[in-house]
């Protein structure tokens, strides 16, 4: 597969070591945009999606947690990092529970700062989007997909790929990518509601130098960047209606101008479209083309959620534990018999996304060197009824022979107190503290 330039953002207001990092980082070959407040952070993030994201937690127009919760939306599997002085530590944990990736501290060192963002930026390029293992097929509900992705590989048909958010729809279109042979193009990687609106031709289309107010220098855009590999469009049910004609354009004779171009240029890559959303209601909503919709839908393949794919749970949570063990420098965390019982049952709504957060979650919160249920679903420790101890067995009896004492006697407080053989004041202190009138 063709190399390219890892895209980092780097948020920090501090002019000086913002400044300073970015000069770095530009040094060691990578693509930086810097970002001095949360506003430019998500701008940037909607506009194109980064190869990781660095962070300060305190920023002019909000803190970390303001821009993790902003962020989710455009960051997609996107590592992201906080930088933190000594006294924030406490926010960093959270936002690392919350999912972030990790957290340094102030004054940290730069050489080690590029170390980690080279691991993580291997990381995340050896193990798909999602997480889901290298050969995609782990249940026949995949194997027959994977079997249909490998029929229409080498053809130049487009793909719509269906299905609830978190299945590991990009999963799925990079495996069509590396089986075909487009293998060592570019697979380029677009969220479709992540573009703002004014922005939508430059970033999709490139633009020439002047071509607007601000454009100082030329934009190669995604059709271009993609080239003769594979342009993914994620959440094309997203893409705004002008969009959607241009994209009618090229898929129809293949040819796209840049903004403020003289002539057009040709697309000689594939399209893959991907979507959680019916279609089918937006057509009829005249929301969605349906020209657009008959071109992309030529090969429609649904990817079922994980609760249909039980076979592949412990295989993705395994290698889920080893990436994110490798990621930390760390062994892998094995699953108690508990946990695997419950991952099996649990019906995962957020499908794979969800399970590789519990999973990171619980990487970071677990004490010991197995993951239990308890760990993974904490949330259900927190509802189970809580088991009846020594003082609670004897509290509840002693309220069981009170009640019946009081019932024997019809209900008289001193009779009830002789056959218990103990004082009114006695009886009348204990049912208090029971809760009886």
């Amino acid at each position: 597969m063709s190399e390219r330039t890892a895209h980092l953002l780097i948020v920090e207001d501090d002019a000086i070591l913002g400044g300073a990092i970015t000069q770095r980082l530009k040094l060691e070959g990578f693509e930086v945009t810097w970002a001095r407040s949360c506003a430019e952070a998500i701008a940037a993030l909607k506009r194109r999606r980064p190869d990781f994201v660095l962070s300060d937690i305190v920023l002019p127009d909000g803190s970390g947690e303001e821009l993790y919760r902003g962020a989710q939306p455009y960051l997609g599997d996107t590592p992201i990092m906080f930088a933190t002085a000594f006294g924030e530590i406490d926010q960093a944990v959270r936002l690392v529970k919350a999912g972030a990736d990790d957290y340094l501290t102030k004054p940290y060192d730069v050489d080690e700062l590029v170390e980690r963002i080279r691991a993580r930026i291997a990381t995340r390029t050896a193990s798909p989007e999602e997480g889901v293992p290298e050969g995609f097929a782990l249940s026949p509900a995949t194997e027959a997909i994977a079997e249909q992705l490998r029929r229409v590989a080498d053809t130049d048909l487009p793909v719509l790929l269906t299905g609830e958010t978190g299945t590991g729809k990009e999963v799925a279109a990079r495996y069509l990518h590396d089986v075909s042979q487009r293998a060592s193009r570019p697979f380029v990687a677009v969220n479709c509601g992540a573009t703002p609106k004014d922005l939508l031709e430059s970033q999709f289309f490139g633009h020439e130098r002047g071509a607007f107010t601000g454009a100082a220098q030329a934009h190669i855009g995604f059709f271009e960047e993609a080239g003769e590999g594979t342009l993914f469009l994620d959440e094309i049910g997203e893409l705004d209606t002008r969009l959607q004609t241009a994209l009618l354009r090229v898929l129809q004779d293949g040819r796209f101008r840049p903004v403020g171009a003289r002539g057009d240029k040709s697309f000689k890559g594939r399209i893959v479209a991907a979507t959680n959303a019916d279609l089918e209601r937006m057509r009829a909503g005249q929301r969605f083309r349906d020209d657009l919709y008959y071109r992309l839908s030529v090969i429609e393949i649904a990817i079922p959620p994980l609760r249909e794919r039980r076979d592949e749970i412990l295989p993705i949570a395994v290698k889920l534990l080893g990436d994110i063990a490798a990621r930390r420098g760390a062994p892998p965390r094995a699953l108690a018999a508990d946990a695997r019982e419950a991952l099996l049952g649990h019906d995962w709504p957020g499908n794979i996304r969800e399970l590789r957060n519990r999973l990171e979650r619980a990487s970071v919160l677990a004490s010991g060197r197995s993951l239990t249920a308890g760990d993974i679903f904490p949330e259900a420790v927190l509802d189970a009824p809580r088991a009846e101890t020594l003082a609670d067995a004897r509290e509840r009896a002693e309220r069981e022979r009170i009640e019946k004492a009081l019932a024997l006697s019809g209900g008289r407080i001193g009779e009830a107190a002789k056959r218990l053989g103990i004082s009114r004041t006695t009886l009348w202190k204990r049912r208090s503290r029971q809760g009886g009138d």
